[in-house]
C-alpha cells in the first residue's frame, strides 16, 4: 500500500504539468488578442500555390513558406462555416475553392485553413469569396473536419476584390 504522502507528490506530479500547460495557453491567448490589428499594407499576401508547398509526406516546409509562421499575412478562399450564425462566424475553415467541403474527401491538409477570428469584422455567409487577414501558424493537426496544416488568428474579413477593379 503507497503511504498518503506519496499518493499526494504523485498526484501533485501528474497536476503541476497540466496546470502549467493550461496557465501557458491562456496567457498566450490572451496575449495575442491584446495586439493591436496592424495596418493592411502590413499584411503578406499568401497564394494557395504557396500553401500548397508543404510536403503532406514528410512534413517538409520550404523555407519561403517556414518564414510565413507567425507572421501577419492576407489568405482569399472560401468559407466552410462551422458554426451557425447569419451575423457572422468566429471559427471556419478557409479553403482554394467554393466546391470544397470538410465531407467525404475533404481537401487536403495543406489546402485548408482552421480561422479563428480574434477581433475586427468576421466573414458573412453571403460574402461569396474573401479576404482574410491575420496571423499564419503552421502546424499540422487532426480536427474532427480531417487533417489541417494552418491555422490563422484572425483579425479581419472582407469581400474579396481584386486591386484594380476599381471603375
Amino acid at each position: 500500500m503507497i503511504p498518503l504522502r506519496k499518493k499526494m507528490v504523485l498526484c501533485l506530479l501528474a497536476v503541476i504539468p497540466v496546470l502549467v500547460l493550461a496557465g501557458y495557453w491562456t496567457w498566450h491567448i490572451l496575449s495575442a488578442e491584446s495586439e493591436p490589428v496592424l495596418a493592411d499594407d502590413a499584411y503578406q499576401e499568401v497564394d494557395w500555390l504557396q500553401l500548397r508547398e508543404l510536403d503532406l509526406v514528410t512534413g517538409k516546409i520550404p523555407a519561403a513558406l517556414a518564414k510565413l509562421d507567425g507572421q501577419p499575412v492576407k489568405v482569399p478562399g472560401f468559407v466552410v462555416p462551422l458554426e451557425d450564425d447569419d451575423q457572422g462566424l468566429s471559427e471556419f475553415l478557409l479553403v482554394p475553392s467554393p466546391q470544397a467541403c470538410i465531407h467525404v474527401p475533404p481537401p487536403p491538409p495543406n489546402q485548408m485553413v482552421m480561422v479563428r477570428m480574434s477581433s475586427g469584422q468576421a466573414p458573412k455567409r453571403s460574402w461569396g469569396p474573401v479576404w482574410i487577414r491575420g496571423r499564419l501558424y503552421i502546424s499540422t493537426t487532426d480536427s474532427q473536419y480531417g487533417k489541417i496544416s494552418y491555422k490563422i488568428r484572425g483579425d479581419s474579413a472582407a469581400k474579396y476584390e481584386l486591386a484594380n477593379s476599381q471603375g
